[in-house]
């Protein structure tokens, strides 16, 4: 199947297999501005070649996005389950109707603390537990 090595390339067709996609964001070459890069890698005579190109200013796009197009098998090989044509109709629609994020309630501290009964016990003689995986205790 696919080398290791990837190969770069200035032009990519849409029937050819691809391996993977990605739109990322990345600073710009003048350090100013944050531009979008888009990323496809097909498979081509058993090499994977790799198309990198700038699709503008990355305030113009939704969240950034990697779509693994390949199934690698045990040999070092795979097999490329979408054409590069479909893999850019995916990006398109997640550029244009983005995942919705769900919406995180904050965490009440102060009740975790005081339903927490080891936490309280400590509390109550004057002992405190500071970080994870560990207790460091003072005034017990």
């Amino acid at each position: 199947m696919a080398s290791v090595i990837e190969l770069a390339t200035t032009e990519i067709r849409g029937q050819e297999p691809c391996w993977y996609l990605s739109e990322i964001n990345q600073p710009a070459s003048d350090s100013k501005s944050v531009r979008r890069i888009q990323t496809i890698t097909v498979i081509r005579n058993d090499h994977k070649v790799k198309l990198k190109r700038d699709l503008g200013d990355a305030r113009l796009f939704a969240d950034e996005f990697q779509l693994i197009c390949g199934v690698p098998d045990e040999k070092g090989g795979g097999e490329a389950l979408y054409t590069v044509e479909e893999a850019l109709g995916m990006a398109r629609q997640m550029n244009i109707a983005p995942p919705s994020k769900p919406e995180i309630a904050p965490k009440d501290w102060n009740k975790i603390f005081w339903d927490n009964v080891e936490e309280k016990k400590k509390w109550k003689r004057g002992a405190s537990v500071f970080g994870p995986g560990y207790n460091k205790q003072r005034n017990t």
